[in-house]
């Protein structure tokens, strides 16, 4: 097995997800957000987002999870809980759009807000 692919289960069908494919590709672009932080410190939130989906988890519904899980896991990255939250919910919604080809539904939006 590839050690880069991870396998999830949303539904009854089981994906792949090339888990340093998408990494590699929020480390690229991650200045979109707030330009302050470094790319590492976005990676336990992305890692985060990535992990609901593999679960096959709805957003929404792990937010509280989450959360406590990130302040376990975030190490020294500087991004608060609410700094990291849109980051990870990004991860989540661009592996939901590919892998379904339309927009993900959202029941809540989390906005990134100006870091002091």
């Amino acid at each position: 097995m590839n050690t880069n692919l991870f396998y999830g289960t949303r539904s009854s069908v089981v994906e792949v997800v090339d888990i340093e494919r998408e990494i590699a590709s929020w480390m690229r672009h991650y200045r979109q957000y707030v330009v302050i932080f470094r790319a590492d410190d976005y990676l336990p939130a992305v890692k985060l987002g990535l992990s609901a989906y593999l679960r096959g988890q709805s957003f929404d519904d792990c937010v509280d999870e989450l959360e406590q899980s990130y302040l376990r896991v975030r190490g020294n990255a500087r991004l608060d809980w609410y700094e990291a939250l849109p980051v990870a919910r990004a991860a989540w919604t661009r592996l939901t759009e590919q892998q379904t080809g339309r927009a993900a539904p959202t029941q809540q939006s989390y906005a990134l807000g100006n870091a002091a």
